[in-house]
């Protein structure tokens, strides 16, 4: 399966947090929530990912990675590490720092609108 910048995200976030529910993952990743329902269908065919109903919330889905998600994943960050380190090569640490600042306080003020 190839992977879309989305797809990918979601991936990763499911990762760092191991266990996400579908609306916290399209926050994160900044997209609709149909646009995630279409992500997280394509990754659970290709069994990247587990789905779980929440037994909290029935309405809740509940992603979790699978050892073949896991096993992509680690074989994709170094490539995304080496993307990251040639785009940012030449800025200083602070100037990325403050664009991160910058961009999440813009992220915060679209979503107030």
């Amino acid at each position: 399966m190839g992977l879309n910048r989305s797809a990918w995200m979601a991936l990763y976030y499911i990762d760092q947090q191991g266990q996400l529910n579908q609306r916290d993952l399209a926050n994160l990743i900044g997209i609709t929530g149909p646009s995630m329902v279409k992500i997280v269908n394509q990754l659970h065919l290709a069994k990247l990912i587990t789905i779980a109903v929440s037994a909290h919330d029935r309405r809740e889905r509940l992603l979790t990675l699978t050892a073949a998600g896991s096993d992509l994943l680690a074989q994709t960050i170094p490539l995304a590490e080496s993307f990251r380190e040639q785009v940012t090569a030449g800025i200083p640490q602070a100037d990325l720092n403050t664009l991160a600042q910058v961009m999440e306080h813009m992220m915060q003020n679209a979503s107030d609108l």
